[in-house]
C-alpha cells in the first residue's frame, strides 16, 4: 500500500511571538540546525516517504513563504491550501478527501510540521510500525511519545498494558492537559503517553470515521471537493469552511472512537508550544541559560534569550524570557510564557497588527 506524508503547515504559532509572526509562523523560522522546523520535518519523513507523496496543507495566506521554502524539494502541485484556520478536524478531512482523489487507496501520516525531535531514527522506526499496524488493522493509529517529565503542558494517550502482536497498543481514552499530581500519576503508571498531534491511518478509515462522529464535515467537504474538481463553483471550499465547526482531530474524532491504536515513540519530543520550550531544543550553558543570537550577560541563570542579529546583554536577570526582533521586544518572567498568546490579543485590541 502506497504511504503519504501529509505535514500540517497552518498554525500561528503566536505563543511564539515576536520570533513567530503571522506573516512568518513558527513551522518557518529557524531555531536550531541552520533549518526551519517544517524543512526538517520534511528531511526526518523522506526515507519512509518520497518527496513526491509529501504533501503540505497550509492556510492559503501562507502559500508564497511555503512554496519559497519547499522549492525544488516538493511539487508545488502538492501544497493543499485552506482558506481559513478551522482547526485540526477540518484540516485532516480536507486533505484525506484531496488525497483520496488523487491518488485513491493509501496510508496517510498526517504530522505537525513545528515539532522537535531528538532522535530521528527512533521517530522514522515509531511512523513505520505506525504505518504496519495501520495497513493491518486498517484501524487509526496514533504515535504517543513516552514522557520524561510530568508535563502539564501536553494532553495525554491513556493505553492498555498489553500490547498486539503488531507492537501497538489499544487506546483506552484520550485526556486533557493535567494539573502536576496527575501529570506526576500518569507518568509514574507507565500507561499513559505525550500526544504528538501525529496520525496515521488510511484514507477510507480517516474518512470513515469523519462521516460517522463529524457528518457536517464530511458532507460539506465531500460537496466542496468534487464542486472543485468539476471546475464549478471557486469558492466552494470557502464556503464549505464558513460552515464547519471550530474543533481538533482529537475532540471531533479520536475521543469518540473505540478503534485506535497508539505507537510508543522512545525518543526526545518536543511541540515548541511556548517559548518556554527553547532551553529543551536548544540547550543550556553552565548557568542555565537558553541562549539564540548574540549575548553578553553577568550574573545572569535560567533565563531564555533569544536576539538573533542583535545583541542582548543582561546584568542580574534571572528566570526571564528575553526576545528580541528588528521590531519588538518582548520581557517576561518564565512562568508567564503562557500569557504570550493573550498579549497577542491585546496587541490586536490596540489596533498594532503591523508587530504581528
Amino acid at each position: 500500500m502506497d504511504r503519504f506524508a501529509v505535514i500540517m503547515a497552518g498554525g500561528a504559532g503566536s505563543r511564539l511571538w515576536p520570533l513567530s509572526r503571522e506573516s512568518r509562523p513558527k513551522q518557518f523560522i529557524e531555531l536550531c540546525d541552520g533549518k526551519c522546523m517544517l524543512l526538517q520535518t520534511i528531511d526526518r519523513i523522506r526515507e519512509i516517504v518520497p518527496y513526491d507523496k509529501c504533501f503540505i496543507i497550509t492556510n492559503k495566506k501562507l502559500f508564497d513563504i511555503t512554496r519559497k521554502t519547499v522549492e525544488d524539494i516538493i511539487p508545488v502541485s502538492n501544497i493543499i491550501l485552506e482558506p481559513m484556520r478551522k482547526n485540526t478536524a477540518a484540516c485532516i478531512a480536507y486533505a484525506a478527501m484531496i488525497l483520496k482523489e488523487k491518488a485513491g487507496q493509501g496510508v496517510l501520516c498526517f504530522i505537525p510540521a513545528d515539532g522537535y525531535v531528538g532522535d530521528e531514527n527512533s521517530y522514522r522506526a515509531a511512523v513505520m510500525q505506525a504505518c504496519r499496524a495501520a495497513e493491518e488493522t486498517n484501524n487509526l493509529v496514533v504515535i504517543g511519545i513516552t514522557p520524561t517529565y510530568p508535563s502539564t503542558g501536553y494532553g495525554y494517550i491513556h493505553i492498555a498494558s498489553e500490547k498486539a502482536e503488531n507492537g501497538a497498543y489499544k487506546v483506552e481514552r484520550f485526556v486533557e492537559k493535567p494539573d502536576l499530581a496527575t501529570a506526576e500519576r500518569y507518568m509514574k503508571s507507565g500507561d499513559y503517553l505525550w500526544n504528538s498531534g501525529i496520525l496515521v491511518g488510511t484514507a477510507e478509515a480517516i474518512l470513515k470515521n469523519v462521516k460517522k462522529y463529524l457528518p457536517n464535515h464530511f458532507d460539506s467537504l465531500s460537496r466542496a471537493v468534487k464542486a472543485e474538481n468539476n471546475g464549478q463553483l471557486p469558492l466552494a471550499i470557502e464556503n464549505a469552511y464558513n460552515m464547519l465547526e471550530n474543533i481538533s482531530f482529537d475532540n471531533g474524532v479520536l475521543e469518540k472512537c473505540s478503534a485506535i491504536s497508539a505507537v510508543k515513540g522512545r525518543f526526545d519530543w518536543d511541540d515548541i508550544g511556548s517559548l518556554g520550550a527553547l532551553p529543551r531544543v536548544l540547550g543550556t550553558d553552565k548557568d542555565g541559560n537558553a541562549i539564540k543570537g548574540n549575548y553578553v550577560g553577568i550574573d545572569t541563570s535560567n533565563t531564555i534569550i533569544c536576539g538573533n542579529d542583535m545583541l542582548v546583554a543582561a546584568v542580574g536577570v534571572n528566570n526571564m524570557v528575553i526576545a528580541v526582533t528588528q521590531d519588538a521586544v518582548l520581557v517576561c518572567p518564565k512562568d508567564r510564557v503562557q500569557d504570550v498568546k493573550a498579549l497577542v490579543g491585546r496587541l490586536k485590541e490596540k489596533g498594532l497588527e503591523r508587530y504581528l
